[in-house]
């Protein structure tokens, strides 16, 4: 089939994180990188296939590509490009350019094509919050207890909507994405048999909580850097502790929504506030490393950090820094103006954290694990397939 190139697609590319510094265009398409892909192996010519789409514009192809978020950067494939074309960015930068094709509000191709846009997004965010917050706070005493400062019912309500809008943007994010690959697979020949479906997600599940793919990434990579690195550094774990202590704060924190009335006192040993202590000190762990090797800049994939490779962490550190000072605030014997100004740093920040889960780097967290579970889907052994006549 005749195809014409379009090389707009690249362009659009390159605007998206740190890609406006690769030349991706100088790959020739020699294989190398699929050759020493340690994820290779299950999918082909991946990432060569990736960037070929991205050379000749085939968008719908591209973000239609489940392969485009299997990638972990590890950086093995640009240490190795005989031509310096940097697959690992482009790879990075593709998934972000995914991001924004995947939001119908626009705003996710502002926060992601630009450092200017992505602080105008999230300043919006912020100034609305401040607003609805500031319309019933309570400016009296500076030794308010913190909810009566701020009151926990009204904080409830305007985070019962958030998660409202922010569910529906996220559902129109994974249809979008689900829908592509769907009809990519469709085309293809490719037959998707719904009692292949539960194990596929299954997989996906496990592969995203216990980084079996990451692992297994990091274990057929460089040996010796890795000898060098002790064991409590290496990039998996880090990534694990990341997003491990995140998921036990949100966790804790809607647990205590739904079992506790809303700024009630407990006792420090209540369960959920020690999961959420944990879970921050998990996760500032692992933010620290990030943060550190960012700064550096030695290794893959910190040598070349975008705006956005900074702005997530920033925020998620800040975000938890500000709770965990909230949760030693409580049990003051009456709060200071500080107090106060932390707590309503948290929310804003917090909520803030919410809102931008679909538009920015966060938003691998969904659709990584959702190509994953395709991904399986779509390959899934012949036995499984063949063990009911439905197809989807």
């Amino acid at each position: 089939m005749t195809r014409i190139v379009n090389t707009s697609l690249m362009r659009k590319i390159k605007k998206h994180g740190a890609g406006r510094n690769l030349d991706v265009s100088a790959c020739f398409n020699c294989g190398n990188c699929t050759a020493v892909c340690p994820l290779a192996a299950d999918s082909g010519g991946f990432p060569r296939r990736v960037i070929r789409m991205a050379q000749v514009g085939m968008e719908q192809e591209l973000l239609a590509s489940e392969e485009l978020w299997r990638c972990y950067a590890c950086g093995e494939c640009t240490q190795t490009c005989p031509r310096q074309a940097d697959p690992a960015a482009f790879m990075a930068a593709a998934r972000s350019y995914a991001i924004a094709g995947y939001d119908f509000t626009g705003l996710a191709a502002l926060a992601n094509r630009s450092a200017l846009g992505n602080l105008a997004v999230f300043a919006v965010f912020s100034a609305v919050f401040s607003a609805l917050l500031l319309s019933r706070m309570n400016p009296g005493h500076p030794n308010f207890p913190l909810f009566d400062f701020l009151p926990g019912e009204w904080i409830h309500q305007i985070g019962v909507a958030l998660f409202v809008v922010v569910g529906l943007s996220m559902f129109s994010g994974i249809a979008s994405m689900t829908w592509r690959i769907w009809r990519q697979s469709r085309s293809q020949g490719a037959t998707l048999h719904f009692a292949a479906l539960p194990g596929a997600v299954f997989s996906a599940l496990s592969d995203a909580l216990f980084h079996r793919r990451f692992q297994q990434c990091e274990a057929e990579s460089d040996a010796e850097v890795l000898a060098a690195q002790p064991w409590y550094q290496r990039p998996w774990l880090v990534h694990a502790s990341v997003m491990g202590g995140f998921l036990a704060m949100l966790l804790a924190t809607t647990l205590d929504f739904l079992l506790k009335p809303i700024g009630s006192t407990v006792p420090p040993w209540y369960p959920m506030r020690i999961l959420g202590t944990a879970g921050g000190i998990v996760c500032l762990y692992g933010l620290s490393i990030v943060l550190l090797r960012r700064a550096q800049g030695k290794e893959h994939p910190y040598k070349k950090s975008s705006f956005a490779d900074w702005f997530f962490p920033v925020l998620l550190t800040v975000t938890v820094l500000t709770g965990i000072l909230s949760e030693l605030i409580v049990y003051l014997p009456s709060p200071t103006t500080f107090g106060h100004v932390v707590f309503f740093a948290h929310v804003v920040l917090a909520m803030d954290l919410v809102a931008l889960l679909p538009l920015t780097k966060f938003a691998h967290v969904l659709y990584r694990t959702l190509a994953l579970a395709l991904f399986a889907w779509r390959h899934a052994p012949a036995a499984a397939a063949a063990s009911v006549g439905v197809e989807a």
